[in-house]
C-alpha cells in the first residue's frame, strides 16, 4: 500500500463527486474524524489502482536480478519490470552471480518506450550463452508525493516529503484545490540517492509559483486519468443505496445523489476505474 493516497481526501472533496463526506463515521462528528476515514478509504482505491496494474504506480525505488546481452555498441540492454523508468541508480553485470563488477558511470544510461534501458559498459561484449548475469537498481512509476512545508506566493522552491522520482528539468502538478498549478523543477537539481526510506527534501523551481501553497497536498507527476481512477473506485466505496428501503445501514441518511444513475451501486464507476488503468498502462 503506498505510504500516501494519489489524491489527498481535501483534493477528492473537491472533485464534483456531489457525495456526503461528513458522516463516514457515525461515532463521531469531528471533522478531522471523518478527513481522517476518507483517506483511509482512498489509500485503499490508491493500493487498488496498483493491483490493477500489478505495479505501485507512483514512484519506487525498484532492484532486479536478470540476464542480459549487450549491442553491437556494447550497451548493456536491460528490460524492467516496472515502468515508466524514471532513472538508474546502480547497475552490475558479470559471467557469475559471484563474479560482479560495477557500473560506474551512469550518465550515459538511456531509456527507451519507458522500460527498455541501455547501459555503456565500455565496450564489453556479451559471451555466448544466454548473457550476463546483471542486477540493478532504479525508480519507476509516476511522482506522487506531498508538499511538506508551506510556501508563498512566488515560492522559488518547494519541500516535499519523498522526493523519489523528481528530475530536473521535468515538469509537475500541485493539485491544491482552488490554487493548481504546473511547476517546473530547475535544471540544476540534483536528485539525492534513490532510497526505500526518503526524506523531505528541497525541490528548486525553474520559475516562482503563481500562489502560496499549503503542506499536504499533492506534487505529482500523476497523469489526470490516473487521479481520475482512484476518484472513481474511490466513489463506488462510498454510494449509499437510493432509497431508505434499499439502505443496508438504516442509521445512514440515504442518497439520492444516484437515483436517475443505471449503476446505484457504483460497478459502472469501478468499470470506468480499470478502463482508464488499463489505458493508462498500455501507455507506459
Amino acid at each position: 500500500m503506498p505510504a500516501t493516497p494519489y489524491v489527498t481526501a481535501a483534493e477528492f472533496a473537491a472533485h464534483p463527486t456531489y457525495l456526503a463526506l461528513d458522516n463516514l463515521r457515525q461515532d463521531t462528528s469531528d471533522p478531522d474524524a471523518q478527513s481522517a476515514e476518507l483517506t483511509n478509504i482512498l489509500l485503499m482505491a490508491s493500493s487498488w489502482a496498483d493491483s490493477e496494474c500489478n505495479q505501485p504506480l507512483g514512484a519506487h525505488v525498484a532492484t532486479r536480478t536478470q540476464r542480459a546481452r549487450c549491442d553491437r555498441d556494447g550497451n548493456l540492454q536491460l528490460f524492467a519490470n516496472r515502468f515508466p523508468v524514471l532513472s538508474v541508480a546502480a547497475v552490475s553485470y558479470g559471467s557469475g552471480p559471484g563474479d560482479q563488477a560495477d557500473v560506474l558511470d551512469l550518465t550515459g544510461a538511456w531509456t527507451l518506450e519507458q522500460r527498455l534501458v541501455l547501459v555503456p559498459i565500455g565496450g564489453a561484449r556479451t559471451p555466448s550463452g544466454p548473457g550476463l548475469y546483471v542486477r540493478w537498481t532504479f525508480v519507476a512509476g509516476r511522482v506522487a508525493t506531498l508538499v511538506d512545508d508551506d510556501a508563498d506566493q512566488g515560492a522559488t522552491a518547494l519541500t516535499v516529503t519523498d522526493p523519489t522520482g523528481i528530475q530536473p528539468g521535468e515538469a509537475y502538478r500541485l493539485w491544491e484545490p482552488g490554487l493548481e498549478e504546473t511547476v517546473t523543477v530547475a535544471d540544476d537539481y540534483e536528485p539525492p540517492t534513490a532510497s526505500s526510506a526518503p526524506q523531505p527534501t528541497e525541490i528548486p523551481l525553474a520559475a516562482p509559483t503563481l500562489h502560496a501553497h499549503g503542506a499536504g497536498f499533492s506534487f505529482t507527476g500523476m497523469t489526470s486519468d490516473l487521479r481520475l481512477a482512484v476518484v472513481s473506485y474511490a466513489a463506488s466505496l462510498l454510494m449509499r443505496p437510493d432509497s431508505a428501503a434499499e439502505d443496508e445501514y438504516p442509521d445512514n441518511n440515504a442518497s439520492s445523489t444516484r437515483s436517475k444513475d443505471s449503476r446505484p451501486t457504483g460497478l459502472g464507476l469501478v468499470k470506468e476505474a480499470r478502463r482508464i488503468l488499463m489505458s493508462e498502462t498500455v501507455v507506459f
